[in-house]
């Protein structure tokens, strides 16, 4: 499109100068325009300076006497530009997204979080009409990416997937690169994960009181592994052993997948994870000993809680989608949108019943004023256990 002041500040002006309508009549022509109308905006600009600075212009000679015709009235040249960002500003977050937003995920591919993030972005990149192209950010139990996105632009063109639990937890647990609840915006919620111990089917334990009552006697006999350092599973291994006196080894890897695999292959005793060892258990190589969450699995009806074997412990976390702070409140609710409606997918409940994981939908304000609370909560569960930053030396 050519935006030579000779089209555009010629023929425009000479037109709305002619022309006989109010700046009402020119709001409303522009009003409901699904894209960017130059023309009309120009119009709306002449009209208004017009109408309120007697701009005296007509017909061919408007772009000629514009510069001394606008001098007469109280806005001048200035005023033209300013009120013609305004309005350009609004035409552009109206049209968000223009181009491919980018998707980080914080923990590697084929994991519970990477394959519900990439089936919503699939569906939402439908209703958003651009793509969200998901890339894997793996490293520092997912808090990687978070210290990579907070200084990005504000924009909403770079997203990220992140569990509740790396702002509520894991500041508590150790130093992080980021201020949990002001170097981001929180988008929406869209689950909740699952966790559970678990043990190969060949393994001498076939309940989790034989398994503590092991792990209580064999001091350093067992270890165990989880997706990392300071996640929900690692905490609820943490309070068993601050609880109980018990002597185990931890090991993190990036992700669920490695850790699950490790168990396949012997390297470990045990998994304290999200449901990416599912599968494993409904084909039998493995065991599900307990459910750290506050409910009992779906798929797994007959497996107790922690809570419900007398400790009053749960872990809780929720997949849910941030950006960077300041993100426009328009921008944020076409996301939270664009992803609400992605959830009624089919490819999006097949992937959340392939990890026992509930569908469970929060908008922007309810997610960060839930996460607020939590930092909260768990900050002063954590401190009471005396672990992580609150450790005593």
């Amino acid at each position: 499109m050519n935006l030579s002041p000779e089209r555009y500040w010629g023929s425009t002006m000479a037109r709305s100068a002619d022309s006989q309508l109010t700046p009402a009549d020119a709001w409303e022509n522009l009003r409901g325009k699904s894209a960017l109308d130059l023309d009309k905006i120009f119009e709306l600009v002449i009209i208004l300076l017009s109408h309120e600075g007697n701009l005296a212009v007509s017909g061919s000679n408007a772009y000629r006497k514009g510069g001394s015709a606008m001098k007469k009235g109280p806005f001048g040249l200035s005023s033209v530009f300013i009120f013609g960002l305004f309005i350009f500003g609004s035409a552009f977050a109206a049209e968000f997204p223009t181009k491919p937003v980018n998707m980080l995920i914080g923990y590697p591919a084929g994991g519970s979080t990477d394959l519900s993030t990439r089936a919503l972005t699939t569906e939402a990149s439908k209703i958003l009409k651009q793509p969200v192209i998901c890339s894997n950010q793996v490293g520092a139990s997912g808090t990687l990416v978070l210290g990579r996105v907070k200084g990005e632009k504000p924009d909403g063109y770079t997203i990220f997937n992140a569990p509740t639990a790396n702002f509520c937890r894991i500041p508590h647990l150790q130093p992080v690169p980021y201020d949990p609840l002001k170097d981001f915006t929180f988008i929406m919620q869209y689950g909740l994960y699952q966790y559970g111990l678990v043990v190969r089917s060949d393994s001498p334990w076939n309940t989790f009181e034989e398994f503590i009552d092991y792990a209580k006697k064999n001091p350093n006999k067992i270890k165990y592994a989880t997706s990392g350092l300071g996640t929900g599973q690692h905490l609820a291994m943490e309070y068993l052993s601050l609880k109980l006196g018990i002597q185990w080894s931890h090991v993190p890897f990036p992700g669920g997948i490695q850790a699950v695999t490790a168990l396949l292959g012997a390297h470990v005793q045990a998994v304290s994870q999200v449901t990416e060892w599912k599968e494993h258990v409904v084909a039998g190589k493995l065991r599900l000993l307990v459910v750290w969450t506050s409910q009992r699995m779906k798929a797994f009806p007959a497996v107790p809680t922690l809570m419900e074997k007398g400790y009053p412990f749960a872990v809780h976390s929720g997949l849910s989608f941030m950006g960077p702070a300041g993100m426009p409140k328009s921008v944020v609710e076409k996301l939270q949108n664009a992803f609400r409606q992605a959830m009624d997918s089919n490819i999006f409940q097949d992937v959340m019943d392939k990890f026992d994981m509930p569908p469970a939908y929060l908008d922007s304000e309810a997610l960060t004023k839930l996460i607020h609370k939590d930092y909260q909560e768990t900050g002063e569960l954590i401190k009471s256990l005396g672990i992580g930053l609150y450790k005593k030396q």
